[in-house]
């Protein structure tokens, strides 16, 4: 049969005949007792944070599959809806491929676009077959050309 600590102390404060020793180890227990029942309710609380860290997780899982999705969405590219949008990345692509790289600027003029049109022509190219840039010297200035395909 196994006695407590401070069962253990109580009896030998029984025992002894010095009250300032009883008193002394009568404070004992009372710490010892505060002691373990704050450690009780802290490991009661590590439960409860281990119940709230798995539910946690859950929904980080769950936010992280839909960010992966809607980022998977973004990725693709935007297929040209309009005639004079498909002619002009044709024409785009024939371009870049004969004269190299060019500006922005160098682009509108031989497309004959205004800039707005150049702006919504961009938001449909294919970011994985073009590669854009600040031009070296004046990084306003933005340059394009096509990516090497492998």
């Amino acid at each position: 049969m196994e006695i407590s600590l401070v069962e253990g102390i109580n009896s030998f404060a029984s025992i002894a005949n010095d009250p300032r020793l009883t008193a002394l180890l009568a404070e004992v227990c009372q710490r010892i007792e505060a002691l373990e029942l704050e450690n009780k309710n802290l490991k009661a609380r590590v439960l409860d944070l281990e119940i709230n860290q798995d539910e946690h997780i859950d929904k980080i899982n769950e936010h992280a599959e839909a960010i992966n999705k809607v980022w998977s969405i973004s990725k693709r590219s935007v297929a040209p809806k309009g005639q004079k949008t498909s002619e002009r990345l044709k024409k785009l692509d024939q371009i870049l491929k004969a004269r190299g790289a060019r500006t922005l600027s160098q682009l509108e003029k031989d497309l004959g676009i205004s800039p707005p049109e150049m702006s919504r022509l961009l938001s449909k190219l294919d970011k994985r077959k073009y590669q854009m840039f600040p031009r070296e010297g004046n990084r306003r200035e933005k340059v394009i050309k096509l990516r090497s395909m492998i």
